[in-house]
């Protein structure tokens, strides 16, 4: 019988119920939990992915970054003082500027994101 462990694997793979996914480098990786979400924040590089255990579909290793499509953000996720908004022409937009249908960039800490308005 063969033995797999986690640290045969490269990656461990996020999937969120609207199916994007979200892969992170399992070597020095640690998983919390909370009463309502998923912290997993790899000590080695700084990722840090925190997700409502509600947006949780499954978690999986494999050997290849799955990483998919543009993640939700809910409008009061982007009022740290350290939050900013671009547009793609690379542009800070005000955190408070009404923001026509488009695609964004978003950073929150040590996240950056793409995001698309409706």
């Amino acid at each position: 019988m063969a033995t797999v462990q986690a640290e045969d694997y490269k990656y461990l793979t996020i999937v969120r119920i609207d199916g994007t996914k979200t892969s992170m480098t399992a070597i020095g990786l640690s998983i919390s939990f909370s009463d309502t979400q998923l912290t997993a924040t790899n000590a080695y590089t700084d990722e840090t992915t925190t997700i409502a255990l509600t947006d949780l579909a499954s978690m999986n290793f494999s050997n290849t970054d799955e990483t998919t499509g543009i993640h939700t953000i809910q409008a009061n996720e982007t009022n740290e003082k350290n939050d900013a908004i671009y547009n793609l022409q690379g542009e800070q937009l005000h955190k408070n500027a009404t923001l026509s249908k488009g695609i964004y960039i978003i950073k929150k800490g040590n996240k950056t994101q793409k995001f698309i308005v409706k």
